[in-house]
C-alpha cells in the first residue's frame, strides 16, 4: 500500500478559487488484464481547496480498495476558465465531425490535457523504476548540469520524491531535458503527467 496523501497535501496550493488540481481513481489493465487494451477511469475529483480534498481523502481511499484502483494526482493545476473555453472548442470539433457519443467524456479529456501554471511554476515528473533511494548525483546533475543551472543549494530544481509502486516520481521544476537524456536515457521525463496518491 502506498499513501501519498500527507505528502503531496503539503505541496498544493490553495490561492483562487478557479484554480483546481485534478485527481482519477483509474483502474489499470496491468493488474486487472480483464479490462482489455484499456484503463477504466471509476471516479475524477476537481480539487479546489484543503478542505475538499480532505473531505474526499476516506472515500478515494475506499474506493481505491474496492476497484483494486490507483488514485492518481496531476500537480499542475488547472483553471477553470482555461478548461471551459478549450471544450467548447474540442465539443463544436466533436459535433461538426459527428462524433456526438464523444461530448459526455470531454471535459475531463480537456481537463486532462490542458494545465495552466504560470511558467516558473509548472512541475514536471521524473519517471524512476527503481526499488533503491534517488540517486544524489542524478539530482545533483539536475541542479548543476541542466539549465537553468543552480546557483546555490536553495536554488535546486528537485522539488519532492513521491513514491510509486515500483520506484518513485522524482518531482521537479522544468529544466533543459536533452541535456538530461543524454546522460539518463532510459528514464522518462513526463512534463504534464500525474503523480501517484494513492495504491492500496
Amino acid at each position: 500500500m502506498i499513501n501519498n496523501f500527507e505528502q503531496i497535501k503539503s505541496m498544493l496550493k490553495f490561492e483562487e478559487d478557479y484554480y483546481f488540481y485534478f485527481i482519477q481513481i483509474i483502474q489499470r489493465k496491468k493488474e486487472i488484464p480483464e479490462l482489455g487494451s484499456k484503463n477504466r477511469i471509476i471516479r475524477s475529483y476537481m480539487i479546489s481547496s484543503l478542505e475538499k480534498l480532505e473531505k474526499n481523502e476516506a472515500e478515494i481511499i475506499q474506493m481505491c480498495q474496492m476497484f483494486n484502483a490507483r488514485a492518481y494526482i496531476h500537480l499542475n493545476r488547472r483553471k477553470w476558465s482555461k478548461i471551459n473555453i478549450e471544450c467548447l472548442r474540442h465539443n463544436v470539433e466533436l459535433i461538426r465531425n459527428e462524433q456526438h457519443d464523444g461530448i459526455k467524456s470531454s471535459l475531463e479529456t480537456i481537463i486532462g490535457r490542458y494545465n495552466c501554471e504560470p511558467k516558473g511554476e509548472k512541475t514536471w515528473i521524473v519517471d524512476i523504476d527503481d526499488d533503491g533511494n534517488p540517486s544524489p548525483l542524478m539530482m545533483a546533475f539536475i541542479d548543476y548540469e541542466c539549465e537553468p543551472k543552480a546557483k546555490d543549494v536553495s536554488d535546486g530544481k528537485c522539488i519532492a520524491i513521491i513514491p510509486t509502486k515500483n520506484g518513485f516520481h522524482l518531482i521537479t521544476k522544468p529544466f533543459n531535458s536533452q541535456t538530461f537524456k543524454e546522460k539518463y536515457p532510459e528514464i522518462e521525463i513526463h512534463k504534464d503527467n500525474p503523480t501517484v496518491l494513492y495504491i492500496p
